[in-house]
C-alpha cells in the first residue's frame, strides 16, 4: 500500500519522547525527514514533547501524532493535556498497537534469524498502568497472529512479567529465546533488552536505517484518522 498525505495542506507535529541522547534524536530527526518527503504538501515538524505548547500560528489543520506505543504512555498523555489547553489542536492515536507494527516486528524477527522453534518474547519497557499493559498484550497478540506462533511478554519493569522471569520460563523448555524489541528507538531501553540474556534480540522499531515504509504509512494513516474524526483521541471525555 502506498502512503498518502492526510491533507493537501496543514501541519503535522511529530511528537517524540523527551531524550537527551544525541543518537536517539538523530534517528528521530531522520524519520521526520522521510515523512516530509512522503508528504511534501504538509509542514512536518519534529516536536519533542518538552518543546510544547505547539505553535498556534502553524498552518491549519494542526495534527499532533504521538510517536508512542500506547495512548496512555507519557507522550500521548502530554498531548492530551496540550489538547485541553488548545482545543484547536487535533491529536491522533498513538502508533501502537497496530497490525503494521506487527508486520514490521515479524520482519525484524526474520532479519535477526528467528525461526518457528524459538520462544518469542515481546520486550517492553514496562508500566504499572493497566491500559498500557493491555496495549502490550494486544501488541503481543498481533505479533503472534502474523508470526504464526506464541508470543510472550517480558517487561523491564512495572506490573507485567519481568524479562528475567520470561527468559527463565522459556529456557525451561530448552529452546532459544528471541526478544522482539517493542521499543521505538535505540537508547537505554533497547540496550537493556540486548543485555537481558536472550539468544537473539531484534532491532527497535526505528533502528537508524532507512525507516520501513509501513511506519511512514502508519503515521500518515493516524493523521488521516484524526482529521476524519476531529474528536479527542486520548484521555478526554
Amino acid at each position: 500500500m502506498t502512503a498518502s498525505a492526510p491533507a493537501s495542506t496543514g501541519t503535522v507535529l511529530v511528537c517524540s519522547p523527551v531524550t537527551h541522547e544525541p543518537g536517539v534524536r538523530a534517528v528521530l530527526g531522520s524519520f521526520v525527514k522521510v515523512l516530509r518527503r512522503a508528504a511534501p504538501a504538509l509542514e512536518v515538524r519534529d516536536v519533542p514533547v518538552d518543546h510544547l505548547p505547539a505553535d498556534a500560528s502553524a498552518p491549519r489543520p494542526r495534527v499532533a501524532v504521538p510517536l508512542s506505543l500506547s495512548d496512555h504512555d507519557p507522550v500521548a498523555l502530554t498531548l492530551a493535556a496540550e489538547q485541553r489547553r488548545d482545543p484547536d489542536l487535533v491529536v491522533s492515536h498513538a502508533l501502537g498497537p497496530d497490525w503494521l507494527l506487527a508486520e514490521l516486528g515479524v520482519r525484524r524477527l526474520v532479519d535477526a534469524g528467528a525461526h518457528q522453534g524459538d520462544t518469542i518474547v515481546l520486550g517492553v519497557a514496562g508500566s504499572d498502568d493497566p491500559v498500557v499493559i493491555a496495549d502490550y498484550s494486544r501488541a503481543a497478540q498481533l505479533l503472534s497472529a502474523v508470526w504464526g506462533g506464541p508470543v510472550h511478554i517480558g517487561s523491564l519493569g512495572g506490573s507485567d512479567t519481568l524479562m528475567a522471569d520470561a527468559i527463565d520460563i522459556a529456557r525451561a523448555y530448552g529452546r532459544r529465546v528471541v526478544i522482539a524489541s517493542y521499543v521505538l528507538t535505540p537508547g537505554v531501553t533497547a540496550e537493556q533488552l540486548r543485555a537481558a540474556g536472550a539468544d537473539l534480540v531484534t532491532a527497535p522499531i526505528l533502528d537508524g536505517a532507512s525507516p520501513d515504509r509501513r511506519l511512514v504509512q502508519l503515521v500518515l494513516e493516524r493523521c488521516q484518522q484524526a482529521l476524519a474524526s476531529r474528536t479527542p483521541a486520548v484521555g478526554l471525555s
